[in-house]
């Protein structure tokens, strides 16, 4: 009786421990039912890009957390099974697939975004074998391929490579190796009792074991010394002992399953050590096992059940179990570092749970001072309970309370819905109502007797001694809770609107998290670590602090928040808020949460967030229903496609909610859209022009170019709106264009033609009476240009002689009677030769006026300058004597061929000049030749001229009138005879004006014809 009771002890406690122990860890199974084409799972492996493949009897599997996609002879041309026997990947991390009938599958992808796939190889291209690496040695495949081929009736269906230089090759009863110092795998072992389990040690040597802890471990084609039996737990257990096990290799060790345990082995001071690993985790007819590091998560594969995934929780509940523990839960009190009360319940980290003698409720409100009393509100009173003794007692009224702190020694605030007060020596004291008519839900104490208060209608600052409210927020809506981070920075969450920034009097309205999730977060949870943990009503998240804040600077757009739920271990994604405490620390730091089932428990700094960090690949394209292939510099789609699909996959084995991939379709708009959760982004139509298909995870805001994937897609247009449709079609414009305008214009041309004959008749009798009258005008206008020359020449050269007559006359009047007969004589002398200088000078005058007339020509003849210049002395020798100048002749014996009469009136105009601007000097007359021109001179020591008077007199752009009218006329006649002249003068000291004229000792024709040259 006494064996069956400790047998019976013994069961129930291993019955247990294995409850227990599979509580510990989430077991995801995928089979046929969910994924898989078919239940047996040769092997696993991850490729370089992160996916997860699997060898099946109906294709190799590719996984990548979320879907399964099966490559078999349909889509894989030339394969001749779906059946695979192994997975292995050679030291560059290739992954290759060995099929029955040794056929070899390489995976690979064909572009840089393309997801990878798996392409059919030539046979013997590389050795794939049951463990360790891809053989592609060529002299090594050369002698595998010759000692396959000359394979009797013992077939070695097994190969292990520890290297490209180290094959093992086994049967269920021999050993051999292959080497490349070897022509042949050689015979090193043969086993004739019991079956041996092979496997490979961390990729460094081949560990043979047999039933009963018999090691053999080897090494280039040699025993290793050392390693005979493996130490730890297996060396005892019976299954392992007898012979019931399996062996695998390990990433760095191996593993042993023997009955539902896994353990690993590894090197422990230079011996084989046996550590449990899973216990209790049942698969059956186990076949191969992967484990990957980074996300500490087991891939078994089952040969009748397909794969199991396995990975320990990172989350717990209280160690023992309750029913009054397993439901909804709010408010806890911290008794010590390992124990809390919640509801009725006082739960102990390492003890079972004790009942109390309390009936709270739901519990929304605890405070435990610390000195082993618990006040809570039962029956709408405020009571106090003594946990040591059991005993409680009623201390006040407390209808609605939500929040107690401590006030001075012995005292405490206390707060319900309506207003706050104190408890002093348990009674209470000094109780207020809130200034405002709101309900009260949560109030936090920041300083002695200053209260945050959430209410229905936004935060209050509370000053319970003022019973006064300094300051609200957010008065529109109703506050969850508050945590103060800093006395300017303060944290806030609403109750479905969302969390806030409250930091130097400025409201930042923080994201919303994946689903909307954050619109409630139950408390603000710092870890010390820069890391906020937000509970809500759909998951716990964790966030850093520091992406929070520069979100609500404005330098990133979106938050990372990491999401946890019941994938990860979580009896709930439900959290609950609304309590003070509503979250507790307990000892090591293990964090205690209430949920809608019973509390979690977990220790922040233990749980390390699995982020998605593969890369965005592409599975397929689609249009129309119709694959198309990829091409990394995109695709190009007809304008009337209707329907482009693309699946997108990121390997992830995390929480799916973490990947969140999204997509844009730059071009069309920037918004960012949600990739569905097959991974199908769908794009109905898109209008002629160039886009480009943006996804990336929305979780991270990360620079790597894995963390995006970017296609490509330009739309083309319709030919109407192509730039050689328009290009014909402005041709074609042109062209009937140039043909209507042909047409017209020879109809234009034609009625223009007669039209032009009627104008042209017209136009002669017109242009027979415009010429006319041209005539007729341009005689006018000579005409009265003549006049105009008449006038002045007349009222200019006359002037000096009247006025040398008016002169000897009036004397005559005045003193005739005084005058002797010979003075009388000589006046009536200077009067006669006066009138006969007047009579010459009209003679002369009216010869220059026939210059003038039309058809005039100038008369050239040889003459003596000297008798010039001696005829124009005596004609103004009695006008020099009225202002007492001399007239002084050099003589000369040049001779000149001009117009005799033009050049006498133009030095008559100059002596003329040169006596009026002289008094009582000397006027000199005077010729020389100089480079074949005659140089005709006249001196004065006059008044001189200033420049301006020198450019007024050689100016021709001004009008005839009383000034400079002379000037005007010796540049006329010098036109006429060729000839030019300069000034040379001093102010004050007199002038010299020089006569230039041409051909001096020939007849010259031009101008005969009485024109006068350009620039009169």
């Amino acid at each position: 009786m006494r064996i069956l009771l400790i047998a019976l002890i013994s069961l129930i406690m291993h019955g247990f421990s294995a409850s227990a122990q599979q509580e510990r860890f989430i077991v995801s199974q995928y089979n046929t039912d969910n994924g898989l084409p078919q239940n047996s799972v040769k092997d696993i492996a991850f490729d370089e890009w992160g996916y997860c493949w699997l060898a099946t009897e109906m294709g190799m599997v590719r996984y990548d957390g979320q879907r399964f996609v099966t490559y078999g002879p349909s889509e894989i041309p030339g394969l001749k099974s779906a059946r695979l026997a192994g997975l292995t990947s050679d030291a560059r991390g290739t992954l290759y697939a060995r099929l029955y009938g040794e056929q070899i599958l390489k995976v690979a992808v064909s572009g840089l975004h393309a997801a990878p796939a798996p392409v059919l190889l030539p046979k013997w291209s590389v050795h794939v074998g049951l463990q360790g690496v891809a053989v592609d040695d060529r002299r090594m495949l050369d002698k595998l391929a010759d000692f396959y081929n000359h394979l009797g009736q013992n077939p070695f269906l097994f190969s292990s490579s520890i290297s490209n230089k180290e094959i093992y090759l086994r049967n269920e009863n021999s050993l051999l190796y292959l080497s490349p110092e070897l022509k042949a795998p050689t015979k090193i072992r043969e086993y004739t009792s019991g079956k041996p389990e092979y496997a490979i040690f961390a990729g460094q040597f081949l560990v043979c074991i047999l039933p009963g802890n018999r090691v053999e471990a080897w090494k280039d084609g040699r025993l290793i010394s050392g390693h005979t039996s493996i130490g730890g737990p297996l060396a005892s257990h019976a299954g392992f002992l007898s012979g019931d096990f399996h062996a695998f290799p390990g990433h760095d060790g191996l593993y042993v399953y023997t009955g539902d345990d896994l353990y690993k082995v590894i090197l422990r001071n230079g011996r084989l050590h046996a550590e449990i690993e899973l216990e209790g985790v049942h698969v059956p007819f186990l076949s191969c096992i992967r484990f990957l590091p980074g996300q500490q998560t087991y891939y078994l594969g089952s040969a009748t059940d397909g794969l199991f995934v396995v990975h320990k929780k990172q989350f717990t509940a209280p160690r023992f179990s309750s029913p009054v523990l397993d439901q909804s839960l709010y408010a806890q009190a911290k008794l010590g570092e390992d124990s809390l009360i919640v509801r009725n319940m006082l739960v102990s980290m390492d003890r079972p749970p004790r009942p109390l003698p309390i009936d709270i409720g739901i519990g929304p409100w605890f405070f435990a001072p610390g000195n082993g009393a618990l006040y809570y509100e039962q029956n709408f009173k405020l009571n106090k309970l003594y946990i040591a003794s059991g005993k409680s007692r009623v201390i006040a009224s407390g209808h609605g309370m939500v929040h107690m702190s401590l006030a001075d020694k012995g005292q405490y605030f206390f707060g319900s819905a309506s207003g706050f007060g104190k408890l002093v020596n348990d009674k209470a004291a000094g109780y207020k109502e809130f200034p405002q008519k709101t309900n009260i839900l949560f109030a936090r104490q920041i300083r002695p007797s200053y209260f945050l208060v959430c209410t229905e209608k936004g935060l209050k600052w509370y000053d319970y001694e003022r019973n006064r409210i300094d300051k609200s927020v957010l008065e529109s809506m109703p506050i969850r809770t508050v945590y103060a981070e800093t006395a300017d920075k303060i944290w806030i969450s609403t109750y479905g609107k969302g969390f806030y920034l409250l930091q130097n009097k400025k409201l930042y309205h923080m994201p919303t998290g994946p689903r909307q999730a954050l619109t409630t977060v139950h408390s603000f949870i710092e870890d010390g670590r820069g890391f906020f943990w937000l509970p809500s009503n759909n998951g716990l998240f964790k966030v850093r602090k520091s992406e929070l804040q520069a979100f609500a600077e404005k330098r990133l757009d979106k938050v990372n928040f990491f999401r946890f739920d019941r994938t990860d271990g979580l009896p709930t994604n439900e959290f609950n808020g609304g309590c003070d405490p509503s979250y507790l620390w307990l000892k090591d730091s293990l964090l205690s949460l209430p949920s809608m089932k019973g509390l979690v428990w977990f220790y922040p700094h233990k749980i390390k967030p699995y982020y998605p960090d593969g890369g965005i690949f592409a599975d397929s394209l689609t249009v129309k229903g119709r694959s198309i292939p990829f091409n990394t510099h995109g695709i190009a789609l007809s304008p009337d496609f209707k329907r482009l699909s693309v699946h997108v996959s990121s390997p992830y084995f995390g929480n799916p909610e973490n990947l969140d991939l999204e997509y844009q379709v730059a071009g069309l708009d920037a918004d960012w859209h949600k990739v569905e959760k097959n991974g199908e982004i769908t794009i109905a139509s898109l209008p002629p022009g160039d886009y480009k298909l943006l996804v990336r995870r929305n979780s991270a805001d990360s620079p790597d170019s894995r963390a995006q994937f970017v296609l490509p897609v330009e739309v083309q247009p319709w030919f109407y709106n192509t730039w050689w449709f328009y290009v014909f079609c402005i041709c074609l414009s042109v062209g009937i264009g140039y043909l209507l305008f042909k047409r017209r214009l020879t109809k234009l041309q034609k009625e223009a033609q007669e039209l032009e004959n009627v104008i042209s008749a017209r136009t002669r009798e017109l242009k027979s009476a415009v010429d006319d009258l041209a005539k007729s005008e341009m005689a006018l206008l000579e005409s009265n240009r003549f006049k105009d020359h008449v006038i002045t020449m007349v009222l200019h050269d006359m002037r000096s002689p009247l006025r040398f007559i008016s002169l000897i006359s009036g004397n005559l009047l005045k003193n005739h009677k005084q005058l002797a007969p010979s003075d009388l004589d000589a006046y009536l002398g200077d009067l006669h030769m006066g009138t006969q200088n007047l009579l010459g000078f009209t003679e002369q005058f009216f010869m220059w006026i026939s210059t003038q007339q039309q058809g005039f020509k100038i008369s050239k003849n040889l003459f003596s300058l000297n008798a010039l210049f001696e005829e124009i002395a005596s004609l103004y020798k009695e006008l020099f004597k009225v202002n007492h100048n001399r007239l002084t002749i050099v003589r000369t014996d040049l001779e000149c061929i001009s117009d005799y009469q033009i050049l006498s009136v133009i030095i008559r105009n100059l002596i003329d000049n040169a006596n009026k601007n002289t008094t009582d000097g000397e006027i000199t007359l005077s010729c020389r030749e100089e480079n074949g021109q005659l140089l005709i001179s006249i001196s004065d020591t006059g008044q001189g001229l200033n420049d301006e008077q020198i450019a007024l007199f050689m100016s021709r752009d001004r009008q005839t009138g009383n000034r400079g009218t002379g000037s005007l006329l010796i540049h006329t006649m010098l036109d006429y005879i060729h000839g030019s002249i300069s000034i040379a003068s001093q102010p004050g000291k007199g002038s010299t004006f020089t006569i230039l004229l041409q051909n001096l000792n020939q007849f010259d024709t031009s101008g005969q014809d009485g024109s006068v040259p350009g620039g009169s």
